[in-house]
C-alpha cells in the first residue's frame, strides 16, 4: 500500500496557528459586542464590536467582521470593516477583504485580496499593548518570574 508523502518544507500561510482555536464563532452565529481572549479565535460568522487576543485571529472566507481587530497574528479570508493591528503578522488571502487601516510587523497580501485603507509597517509592537484577559497582578508576577535568572 502506497501512502502519499508530505513535504515538510511546504507551508500554507493560512495555517499560522499550531493549535485548535479556543474560541470559535460559527457560521450561523451573529455576535455583537467585544470579544477578548488570551487564546486563538476563529470567526466564521458575523462579529460587530471589537476583537482582541494575545493569540491568532482567523477570519474565515464567509465571515463578516465589523470591528477593530488586535492580535498577535491575523489571517483574513473573509471581510473586515475596521482597523487591524497584528503584533507579528497579517495575512490577507486571495478571498480576504479589508476596509480599514492596518498596522503590522509583517504584511502579506495574496493576489485577489482587496485592501482599502492605510498600512503602517512597525518594526515591533509591544505585546503589552494588547489588553490581556488575566489580571494585571498575574502578568506582573509572570514578568518577574521571566526576569529572574535561572540557576
Amino acid at each position: 500500500m502506497k501512502t502519499k508523502g508530505v513535504n515538510m518544507f511546504e507551508k500554507k500561510e493560512e495555517m499560522v496557528s499550531n493549535g485548535v482555536a479556543e474560541t470559535i464563532v460559527g457560521t450561523s452565529v451573529k455576535l455583537k459586542g467585544n470579544l477578548r481572549s488570551d487564546g486563538d479565535i476563529t470567526i466564521d460568522g458575523s462579529v460587530n464590536g471589537e476583537v482582541k487576543t494575545k493569540g491568532v485571529v482567523t477570519i474565515g472566507p464567509n465571515a463578516q467582521v465589523i470591528a477593530n481587530v488586535k492580535a498577535k497574528k491575523v489571517v483574513v479570508s473573509g471581510t473586515v470593516q475596521g482597523n487591524i493591528e497584528a503584533i507579528e503578522r497579517l495575512t490577507l488571502t486571495e478571498t480576504g477583504r479589508v476596509y480599514g487601516d492596518i498596522v503590522a510587523n509583517v504584511l502579506s497580501i495574496s493576489a485577489g485580496a482587496i485592501f482599502t485603507g492605510k498600512s503602517n509597517m512597525m518594526e515591533k509592537i509591544k505585546q503589552t499593548d494588547i489588553e490581556p484577559v488575566a489580571e494585571k497582578d498575574e502578568i506582573e508576577e509572570d514578568i518577574k518570574e521571566e526576569a529572574t535568572p535561572k540557576k
